[in-house]
């Protein structure tokens, strides 16, 4: 029956029929000859060393169905080595399936989406920590004999998966808290009049307090049989329509308590992604607009083009990442870095003081450091920048008057805890008589300024550090090396947007397409060696 169809098929006139053989076979492991230089073979090499099975726990006995987590990690590792994006799991569960270097470190199993979500779920609880420094210090120390004490540091802003005006904003919350706050005492006054209670009135109040006083008005309705009624066409009582505007001023309180504990430190956040803050970032070169979206702080160090060390952090300025993130790679490597090169934005004296404090070399440049030789700013004549010194260090204003009468000093303390001394230095006349007092100056009788001997010192050194012929190298390094990493992922491999969201999430994706980056750069480096080896041999 099923032939006299197949012939009646074949007969129709407007069936075209391709002839084409296909021979049945068994589901054999034929062999597929993969090029010599595909990066399968130096990422076989770069991780053959590692043991990656001490960071997962053992599979019970009972579970055959159950894939191997080492493989199906190397599988991952492998698909951010070679993609030129950011590859979802569909993606890879895919290529699982129809590449053939998938299929080879896969072991033919084809695993599914879910597998690899269940090991991304063991990673991202601690253990991509511990891969990324153990993998990048075997590729960089181990491999390519790489000095990490030489690093170069900068941070970028990565959009979080969330959407751009779902914001929350600190100042709104405790302004709103605030006419709550005055809005609550007149409500609590008007019930204690009206009927006779005596609740204390506050400058500040906690949601529990007003949840006692809803809880007192409830038991009171219904101890006299009080009617509650809801809708167009009833009347509450006068006791109903208390407890109903407290009961919301307690919700709206409870509310307000919930964002401030979630923002914590920080000035804002989104409501779809919690751990992500609203920083302002750049649209392109030409229009840095003052657009704020949510996003998070990526940290990268990078040493002869590896990224030695990676954090993510959920405040927008670079200034207070820099102790968190030299600790990080002490915690994991047992050792400070010594020449840790980074831009203007680390350079403060809480960071100074810490350096000093470890062993690190003042390679950070501060805010007014490419000032100095900018020929536009020497021009600012009333700059106190561009004003000469005597030799006992006073300063002269462009008129020839010395600073040099102390008014005592402006003690404050820094973010870290340090104290900021000032000292404060005037001219003997207080400017009496100067022509050029109403352009020196706006503000205040007579023109101050501020010297700060510690902070001084240690731009001094900052100076003589990376003034020499050496220090201008490694200034030149760190724009070729830092952004040129950046650039890869960013441009190259399309990490402008996470897909994951939290904290959590957002670090192991940010860790797993800097090991890609890594393994990448170990696959030329091996490809090199290779040619090199291929030429001695000819020789």
């Amino acid at each position: 029956m099923l032939y006299d169809l197949f012939v009646l098929k074949n007969i129709q006139p407007n069936y075209i029929h391709y002839p084409f053989g296909v021979q049945e076979s068994l589901a054999l492991d034929v062999p597929v000859r993969i090029q010599s230089d595909d990066p399968v073979y130096s990422f076989l090499e770069a991780i053959e060393r590692i043991n990656l099975a001490k960071y997962f726990a053992p599979v019970r006995s009972n579970n055959s169905s159950s894939h191997d987590r080492v493989m199906l990690l190397r599988v991952i590792l492998f698909s951010y080595m070679t993609s030129r994006k950011n590859i979802s799991l569909r993606e890879l569960e895919s290529l699982c399936r129809t590449d053939c270097r998938f299929l080879y470190l896969s072991n033919y199993e084809m695993p599914s989406h879910q597998a690899f979500k269940r090991v991304l779920d063991i990673l991202q609880e601690g253990a991509i920590d511990d891969i990324f420094f153990e993998l990048s210090h075997h590729i960089a120390v181990d491999l390519m004999c790489i000095d990490p004490h030489v690093q170069f540091v900068d941070g970028t802003k990565i959009e979080a998966n969330a959407h751009k005006n779902s914001f929350v904003y600190k100042k709104r919350i405790v302004n709103s808290r605030k006419k709550l706050y005055l809005s609550t005492s007149a409500l609590l006054s008007e019930i204690n009049s009206f009927f006779g209670y005596d609740y204390p009135l506050r400058d500040e109040y906690q949601s529990w307090d007003l949840f006692y006083v809803c809880q007192y008005l409830m038991e009171v309705m219904v101890q006299t049989d009080t009617q509650i009624c809801y809708g167009i066409g009833h009347r509450k009582s006068s006791i109903q329509r208390y407890y109903d505007s407290l009961l919301k001023m307690a919700l709206k309180l409870m509310e307000y308590e919930e964002w401030l504990y979630t923002l914590g430190n920080r000035n804002s956040c989104s409501k779809t992604d919690l751990d992500a803050t609203f920083m302002a970032t750049k649209w392109d070169y030409y229009n840095q607009s003052g657009v704020t979206r949510p996003c998070y702080n990526c940290q990268i160090a990078v040493s002869d083009g590896l990224i030695v060390n990676a954090d993510i952090f959920q405040n927008p300025g670079d200034t207070l990442t820099w102790q968190a993130f030299m600790d990080r790679y002490h915690d994991y490597t047992g050792k400070y870095p010594c020449r840790p090169v980074a831009d203007a934005g680390y350079g403060s004296l809480d960071n100074y003081l810490y350096n000093l404090k470890n062993g690190i070399e003042l390679v950070q440049k501060y805010g007014n450091f490419g000032k100095k030789k900018d020929r536009r700013f020497q021009k600012r004549i009333y700059n106190v920048l561009n004003w000469k010194q005597t030799e006992e260090g006073f300063l002269i204003c462009p008129e020839g008057r010395v600073l040099d009468q102390y008014e005592g000093d402006n003690i404050s303390r820094t973010r870290g805890g340090n104290l900021h001394i000032s000292q404060m230095y005037a001219e003997k006349g207080h400017c009496e008589g100067c022509p050029r007092r109403s352009q020196c100056f706006r503000f205040g009788k007579y023109r101050r300024v501020g010297k700060n001997v510690v902070m001084e010192e240690l731009q001094g050194k900052v100076d003589e550090n990376l003034g020499c012929e050496e220090g201008k190298g490694l200034c030149r390094q760190r724009s070729i090396q830092v952004e040129g990493a950046f650039g890869i992922l960013k441009q190259d491999r399309g990490m402008t947007r996470f897909r994951r969201r939290g904290l959590k999430g957002v670090k192991m994706e940010f860790l797993l397409n800097c090991l890609g980056l890594n393994l990448y750069k170990y696959h030329l480096f091996w490809l090199k060696q290779r040619a090199n080896n291929l030429i001695g041999k000819l020789n």
